[in-house]
């Protein structure tokens, strides 16, 4: 059995011909290769819902979505947090960058939530943190 080398050297016209003709395969492959400039990207994504029983949108806003948001936005590599208050209910969307691991800003968001714990009102339910 002939190796590709020795073809070679016995066909040097073929070898060239196989040569150009995987250049040539290549340079059309490449040109027609799909590249987005604006491609689909998720980000990773943290979202804290809150529930405090009876409170308006004012107080919810006001005594549970300001203070937490002041201590999460010490994380680094945010990129956006963005917040709701409704009736007796609020939650929080922490996007991240996509360098970060999502299940340590998790944590990260967690320790901040405990952090500020105490300046909470008492009736406040635990949150519930979910990770996207």
């Amino acid at each position: 059995m002939l190796s590709l080398s020795e073809i070679s050297i016995r066909r040097p016209v073929f070898a060239w011909m196989l040569m150009f003709a995987i250049i040539l395969f290549g340079v059309l492959s490449f040109n027609r290769l799909g590249v987005s400039q604006l491609p689909d990207v998720d980000f990773p994504m943290v979202s804290v819902s809150l529930s405090l029983p009876g409170a308006a949108p004012a107080v919810v806003e006001s005594q549970v979505l300001d203070p937490i948001e002041d201590a999460i936005m010490e994380i680094d590599g945010i990129r956006s947090v963005t917040s709701t208050a409704q009736q007796s209910s609020g939650s929080i969307g922490v996007e991240f960058e996509l360098n970060r691991d999502i299940d340590v800003s998790l944590q990260e968001i967690q320790n901040k939530i405990n952090q500020v714990k105490n300046i909470l009102p008492i009736n406040l339910a635990p949150p519930s943190l979910r990770k996207s």
